[in-house]
């Protein structure tokens, strides 16, 4: 008979972690399979309901008894899987440190599995976590960074082995009760969106206002239902359930708010889902294990660590973003492109799942000897079918042909010919005009007015809008519109931009802009080239889409070009105007050219191009759609950050540079040493409020003192008496 103590951070329905339950649930039905008349005995915040559910004994974590006498009889002590060994979670490591100690002191096999650990700890907690892990007969690991925390740690390479999340391999449940029927009414494909509780806190109102907004833009893309899955919370709607009932008050769509489901439930409706949006580690964890593609929002360096772990084990990192890339409105563009790309993310998945289950029976024989068992004859559970689809391949014919680059390379632009059909111009030309006018909204849009004036006197674009009216000069931020960003992810723009930076490199956009000259108005946008120091980035982008919404004439300001004048390269280091002297030597009225173009025609233009625009002399506006392109891995300059990514995948900056996770860290730091400075300075302040309020209290109570004093030093009649 074998008695197992088994520890994982488990409870009770007041503080139910659905992940946590589902690694607990996985190890305890694999070691049932593995050891015959296994016992356990389970550590649980709520030993009565941890015991009633997984039927075995349970004892109070943490633990309040002497641990020699709770591990009375125990043959192995099992470490489940856990995000917890972290500076993050004390009690968590203090609790495990101990249980460790004690179990090694008794001579007890201890093996952990499926940890995750750091990415901090303090000095104390490396220093005591690292003896008992040094000393356990097995330690597994989810993720490289914790792979790579072990060792600093001192745990033998021998005795350190890398595997998916306990939870990757738990049984789904099918659900066939009276939760089917809501779910039964929602047309397909549905996409699980989990936020965790800090979503519907006020610090994080941007983030879930523009959240809110991509996510609507997403379903409404993809003809999609939104269903939200708690994975963390208690009774009465507490938990996840406060970031999904925050979300669906911000949405347009309708979002289908569950109430928590049981883990292997939650495994099976991540299998019909299309997508997975999450913040949380094991909406991730399940979707890599059924092969359906994820999108994960990481809130710190924490959930980065565990989010891109999930991922990467299943072999398809970069799709993983921060919260300042959402608030950016990078979701939406990255979402469509893991849409596009799910085929071959599927495939992906599905190898990485074959490969896993191949070594399960091997990791499982291992752990058993660790433990003193024999290795079991048993068979684990057959690995799941994941569906893939075939995958059509991108087209072999060329969009563009070779005697057209030679154009664009003798000129610098391109006509690309008529790219919107009538009903895509109509659509088009309304949307913006209800953006103008205010009956759409996106939260990231940033606006400039047009004042008729010179171009050095017009405003800068501000965020959101700015009063009702179509004399907008400037709309940026337009990838957050549904019919923009899908123009500008056509097939055509990602081969131009495989052919400029490469088909490996992923391209982000700088900006996707609506470009007008309002009715009888407009501003005189002088020679100038798209680059240079004044667009704050790290390398200048090459090429930019032009797409006309009105006829563009040159009586209403169409784009002026000096052919071939690209090959000149920046004319200064700071880019943008033109200097009177370089306007007179490359910019003469015989090399201009007018790029007159019909509604719904575009123009391919190179960055260093020199090109202007005259004010607009007609009575009807000039609007025009452009989108600068780049290569995804280009910074700004004043904030180390990328932008948002419309083809491949998203790489942050701190996997690809890791000296800024330094600086990103001393940042942080310096800014928590200010607002505790700012703190400390107030609580001064009050102090000395409450110190003058003292003052003044005494003052008066001296005074009052004074007058009683001289009251009875004042002389008194002497009563007269006959």
């Amino acid at each position: 008979m074998h008695s197992l103590f088994v520890i994982g951070d488990v409870g009770g329905p007041e503080q139910f972690h659905l992940g946590d339950e589902a690694m607990l649930e996985a190890n305890l039905l694999a070691l049932g399979r593995l050891i015959p008349n296994a016992e356990f005995t389970v550590a649980s915040a709520d030993p009565e309901w941890t015991s009633q559910r997984y039927r075995v004994a349970s004892v109070k974590c943490p633990f309040e008894g002497p641990l020699d006498k709770t591990l009375a009889g125990a043959s192995g002590v099992v470490v489940s899987g856990g995000g917890n060994l972290c500076s993050t979670w004390p009690e968590k490591v203090t609790d495990r440190i101990s249980l460790l100690e004690h179990a090694q002191a008794l001579n007890l096999p201890t093996v952990v599995l499926g940890q995750m650990i750091g990415p901090h700890l303090t000095a104390d907690q490396g220093r005591l976590l690292s003896g008992p892990l040094r000393r356990c007969d097995w330690v597994g690991v989810r993720d490289e960074s914790s792979a790579s925390m072990a060792l600093r740690l001192g745990v033998d390479p021998a005795r350190l082995h890398r595997q998916m999340d306990d939870a990757y391999f738990l049984d789904p449940l099918p659900v066939e009760d009276e939760r089917v029927a809501s779910l039964g009414g929602l047309p397909q494909p549905w996409i699980l969106v989990t936020l965790d509780p800090s979503f519907a806190s006020s610090h994080r109102a941007k983030t879930l206002d523009v959240l809110a907004s991509q996510l609507d833009n997403l379903a409404c893309s993809l003809s999609a239902s939104l269903i939200f899955v708690p994975h963390v919370g208690g009774l009465h709607g507490s938990g996840d359930a406060e970031a999904g009932r925050a979300l669906r008050s911000k949405m347009r769509a309708d979002l289908l708010l569950l109430d928590p489901w049981e883990q292997r439930e939650v495994v099976w409706l991540t299998g019909q889902a299309a997508m997975v949006v999450s913040a949380r580690y094991h909406p991730l964890v399940f979707a890599t294990a059924c092969g359906v593609p994820a999108l994960g929002i990481t809130v710190d360096a924490y959930t980065r660590t565990k989010l891109h772990g999930a991922l990467a084990s299943a072999g398809v990192e970069g799709w993983c973003l921060s919260v300042a890339d959402v608030e950016r409105g990078a979701l939406l563009p990255l979402a469509m492109e893991l849409w596009h790309q799910q085929a071959g993310i599927c495939q992906r998945l599905a190898a990485a799942s074959q490969q896993a289950w191949h070594h399960e029976k091997q990791r499982w024989d291992g752990i058993l000897r660790a433990l003193r068992v024999a290795p079991s004859s048993a068979d684990l559970p057959a690995p799941p079918a994941i569906h893939v689809a075939l995958d059509g391949g991108a087209s072999s014919a060329a969009l563009i042909s070779s005697d057209q680059w030679r154009e664009y390379d003798r000129n610098g632009y391109l006509r690309l010919g008529r790219l919107l059909d009538d009903g895509q111009l109509s659509r088009l030309g309304e949307r913006l005009d209800d953006i103008m006018l205010g009956r759409v909204r996106y939260p990231t849009l940033h606006m400039q007015l047009d004042t008729g004036g010179a171009y050095e006197d017009l405003p800068d674009p501000v965020a959101g809008h700015s009063g009702a009216t179509l004399a907008y000069r400037k709309i940026q931020g337009l990838e957050a519109d549904p019919l923009v960003l899908e123009l500008i992810r056509r097939d055509l723009f990602r081969e131009i931009c495989a052919r400029h930076y490469g088909a490996h490199v992923p391209i982000s956009i700088f900006r996707v802009m609506m470009m007008n000259k309002p009715a009888s108005q407009g501003t005189y946008l002088p020679w100038h080239q798209d680059a240079g120091d004044v667009w704050k980035l790290d390398r200048d982008p090459l090429v930019t889409s032009w797409i006309a919404l009105d006829p563009a004439t040159r009586l209403n300001g169409c784009v002026q070009v000096i052919p071939g004048s690209h090959h000149l390269g920046l004319l200064s280091k700071n880019g943008s105007t033109l200097s009177p002297e370089h306007v007179e030597q490359y910019c003469p009225e015989d090399r201009i050219e007018y790029l007159e173009l019909e509604p719904g025609e575009g123009l391919l233009l190179h960055n260093w191009l020199l090109h202007r625009s005259e004010v607009n002399r007609t009575g009807t506006p000039r609007r025009a759609l452009s989108a600068c392109y780049m290569d995804g891995r280009t910074l700004g300059t004043l904030t180390g950050t990328r932008y948002p990514i419309v083809f491949g995948t998203h790489e942050d900056t701190e996997s690809a540079m890791p000296f800024l996770r330094g600086l990103l860290a001393e940042s942080a730091q310096l800014r928590e040493m200010a607002m505790e400075a700012e703190r400390y300075a107030r609580s001064l302040l009050e102090d000395n409020q409450r110190r003058e309020e003292m003052r003044l209290e005494s003052e008066r109570y001296a005074k009052s003192l004074e007058a009683e004093l001289k009251k009875l030093r004042a002389p008194r009649g002497i009563p007269f008496f006959r």
